[in-house]
């Protein structure tokens, strides 16, 4: 009887060695889930700040459309000149042109540039939930000429009227790109570039003339 329950007693319980090799195999295993929910925090961070910047850069669509002057807006850009001469850049519309929260630069562009141009600051500089933003509007001259010779969808030639057709509208149409990236400010107030697709996106979209409407 004695020699019965000496045996019991030690085939029952688990040795040190043993509970030491289950806390490795939870350690590692509760590492590979932490890892896998910073993760998807940082996705869903980004997602979310991805899907900021795309309301931005709608919104700087709407507003041009609403506010600028369309001829000014073409000149501005150069429309009419399908290339520019060598190591000349086209004109950009950017936070760089305006001072002290007013776009100067930019005043004769808007309707009414002679008494605000503060709002065009804010759009082209906003903060966002403690974020800085930057956002630059730049012509697509290729855009306007693939337009403006009336090249067909799917990589077919036009007929002629609708050649025709393309050639008239795009008189009334700048096709512009937003920019839209976050800016990174260090400690010591200097701004880093973006580098990273992830920080940044664009939106492609017409400013039309509304004398068409």
């Amino acid at each position: 009887m004695q020699q019965s329950h000496r045996e019991a007693s030690v085939e029952s319980g688990f040795t040190l060695v043993e509970i030491l090799a289950c806390l490795v195999v939870l350690a590692i295993a509760g590492l590979a889930l932490t890892s896998y929910f910073v993760n998807a925090m940082s996705y869903a961070k980004g997602n979310q700040n991805k899907t900021v910047m795309v309301n931005l850069a709608r919104n700087t669509l709407f507003y041009l459309q609403k506010e600028t002057v369309f001829d000014k807006l073409g000149t501005y850009f150069q429309v009419d000149a399908e290339t520019l001469p060598s190591g000349e850049k086209r004109n950009v519309i950017s936070a760089d042109g305006c001072t002290n929260g007013v776009c100067a630069n930019y005043r004769t562009l808007i309707r009414n540039g002679s008494t605000d141009t503060s709002t065009l600051a804010t759009i082209l500089h906003p903060n966002i939930n403690g974020i800085q933003y930057r956002v630059e509007i730049s012509y697509q001259p290729s855009l306007y000429k693939t337009l403006k010779e009336g090249a067909a969808t799917g990589g077919t030639s036009a007929g002629s009227g609708e050649a025709a057709d393309a050639q008239t509208i795009s008189k009334y149409l700048i096709p512009i790109k937003v920019s839209v990236s976050e800016e990174k400010v260090n400690a010591d107030g200097t701004i880093e570039p973006v580098t990273t697709k992830r920080d940044q996106t664009e939106v492609e979209g017409y400013i039309t003339d509304e004398s068409i409407r």
